[in-house]
């Protein structure tokens, strides 16, 4: 009976979470509070659903207050960086970083924290590094490649924007403004054909392969595309009627 006794506020906070009743649960646990004022699951659990519901500083609080019993605790440094971040306190969020990455130096949200932190302070050279880290961690992330494409562009290294934004076309296709986003850093490097190419969605090695067929046969970039496009959708009408 006593296992059930203290596994109850787990689970009843669990299914509120599940419900995504994140006002009950900020409820819940102040009662469990008044209780216990350092009761760790009713404190770990009203940061994260202050985080969820906007009240960024009543989560960094009940964070420190976790931080009081364990300097060290992840969900609550980690609580503690998001909200944070979206309180602007850039210096804060460096600390909570620095603080999770001295127990685990690979770990990949406080590594994206950081890097995002550190561009908001003008720190563009030493977010790109971490950002880089990430991608030697996990060569897909999109947070990094996105971080990565956008400070380039920022910093007008559209050459290196360009590559960044063709490796998350190649990651994924969720994000419909990276060809327009592609397209303007070719424009602003006066490349107007690959600039025309990126706008159709096009990665960079299919462009060049219109840019080359282009120049053999004579025609124009547009022209090439557009009849590979025919092409294109010819066989895929040949391909339904039979």
């Amino acid at each position: 009976m006593t296992g059930l006794v203290e596994q109850e506020p787990y689970l009843r906070i669990k299914k509120l979470f599940d419900e995504k009743k994140f006002d009950e649960i900020i409820t819940y646990c102040q009662k469990l509070l008044v209780k216990d004022s350092k009761n760790k699951i009713a404190l770990q659990n009203i940061s994260t659903a202050y985080n969820i519901v906007g009240g960024y500083k009543d989560a960094i609080q009940a964070a420190d207050k976790i931080l009081e019993i364990d300097k060290a605790d992840y969900f609550a440094l980690k609580n503690k960086m998001l909200a944070n971040e979206k309180l602007d306190n850039h210096e804060e969020v460096l600390k909570c970083c620095e603080q999770i990455l001295a127990k685990n130096q690979d770990e990949i949200d406080a590594l994206v924290g950081k890097g995002i932190a550190l561009n908001k302070t003008g720190n563009h050279d030493e977010a790109i590094s971490v950002y880089k880290k990430i991608l030697s961690i996990d060569a897909r992330n999109v947070n990094s490649l996105m971080n990565l494409a956008i400070t380039y562009n920022y910093l007008q290294k559209y050459n290196d924007a360009i590559i960044y934004y063709d490796k998350i076309q190649y990651v994924t296709q969720k994000f419909s403004n990276i060809p327009f986003e592609k397209s303007k850093a070719f424009e602003a490097l006066g490349k107007t054909d690959d600039a025309f190419l990126a706008a159709q969605g096009l990665r960079l090695q299919e462009a060049e392969g219109i840019k080359t067929n282009a120049k053999l046969k004579n025609y124009s970039v547009q022209h090439a595309y557009e009849l590979k496009r025919f092409n294109q959708l010819s066989k895929l009408k040949d391909n339904d009627s039979d």
